[in-house]
């Protein structure tokens, strides 16, 4: 399919130190992309990527953290790309506030808040760089109090430690008047058997709570994460290897292209080698062809590769880089990644019948 999706990391710094952030914020000197860079990599990705349809992310860091630099490039983005072009970006919430609400809504660009679930769910891994007794959740909660929630979202990532409250978390979430809803387990964390039967009950248990919403005639949340398990599902079906073709374009704030964002998880300067072009000269497409190269023949010497529904890429891009073996890193995935998937695609097959299913996952654009 080629590249759709520039997904751009304004900043390396941020007001959080999450446990399992896997970008490498607040390390060395603080970086951030310039306006100028900003627009000509806009203008490079609208003009220069084909593809029928794009979307633009803005991430961090904390991407409100500079928020007139994140409005005017956010304003350039909606003039240059017009209505087709999707926006999104995704913070923290811990600088939300019914002004800035009004901007993105007036920009349409969909925002989705990290958070985890109740307070001792999310504190557990989401905590102040600074200031780390402080509860990040208590802070979200009562900048979004109050705030209409149909262009807000939510983001879940849960670990072996916190899945057992998972389906709970996103109870919480819905009755707060989320309309997006999308969650990831951690997929670099180790997790033990036991923990990962938690998943499957817990992901059975989604199964029979998504369906009951459907069946009462209830408005359902949207599950983010649903539609490239649909798509890459029905690949798999096709025997087509569409991990082979990332679709994201990886600005790094240093104004780098990069091949992957997992290399990100270095430091800036640390992961030189993973550089494909910059704000400034473009893509080095080769090159870039060059390192899925040589992480596909990796992955597929070694048997995996096959009716993959995650890109496996990242693992070794960020085992390479940060000197680790990529084997067990690799194995590890493959087992969280297969649980996770599994119990969605059972999801799917449960309720893709139902004509508001199908309305929702099938016949709308995704985002």
């Amino acid at each position: 399919m080629g590249p759709d999706h520039l997904a751009v990391y304004l900043s390396n710094s941020c007001n959080l130190a999450c446990s399992y952030c896997y970008v490498s914020v607040n390390q060395g000197p603080p970086v951030h992309l310039s306006l100028a860079a900003l627009k000509r990599s806009v203008d490079y990705f609208l003009e220069k990527v084909e593809g029928p349809s794009k979307k633009i992310t803005f991430l961090g860091g904390e991407p409100f953290l500079n928020w007139p630099l994140f409005q005017d490039i956010a304003r350039y983005a909606r003039a240059r790309g017009g209505p087709g072009l999707v926006l999104q970006t995704f913070t923290n919430g811990t600088l939300m506030s019914p002004e800035r609400l009004v901007f993105l809504d007036s920009q349409e660009v969909h925002t989705t808040i990290s958070l985890d679930g109740r307070k001792a769910a999310n504190d557990k891994h989401r905590v102040y760089f600074k200031n780390k007794e402080r509860s990040v959740f208590d802070d979200v909660m009562g900048r979004i109090k109050g705030l209409p929630k149909d262009n807000l979202g939510v983001s879940l990532v849960f670990t072996h430690d916190t899945i057992d409250e998972f389906l709970s978390n996103v109870d919480y979430f819905y009755k707060m008047g989320f309309w997006r809803i999308t969650f990831n387990p951690e997929l670099y964390d180790v997790w033990p058997e036991r923990k990962l039967s938690v998943m499957r009950a817990q992901l059975k248990g989604l199964t029979r709570y998504y369906k009951l919403i459907l069946e009462k005639n209830l408005r359902p949340f949207q599950i983010q994460i649903l539609y490239s398990i649909m798509e890459n599902a029905g690949k798999n079906k096709a025997g087509l290897k569409w991990w082979h073709d990332c679709h994201n374009v990886v600005l790094g704030p240093e104004g780098q292209f990069y091949a992957c964002d997992k290399p990100l998880a270095l430091p800036i300067g640390k992961a030189e080698a993973q550089h494909v072009g910059n704000a400034d000269t473009g893509m080095d497409w080769a090159k870039r062809e060059g390192h899925y190269a040589e992480a596909i023949d990796f992955i597929e010497q070694r048997g995996w590769g096959k009716d993959e529904t995650f890109c496996p890429m990242g693992v070794y891009f960020y085992a390479k880089e940060a000197g680790k073996d990529p084997e067990p890193m690799m194995a590890n995935f493959h087992k969280v990644a297969e649980v996770f998937a599994d119990g969605l695609l059972e999801l799917v097959a449960e309720l893709e019948s139902h004509p508001v299913f199908q309305d929702i996952y099938v016949n709308a654009r995704v985002v």
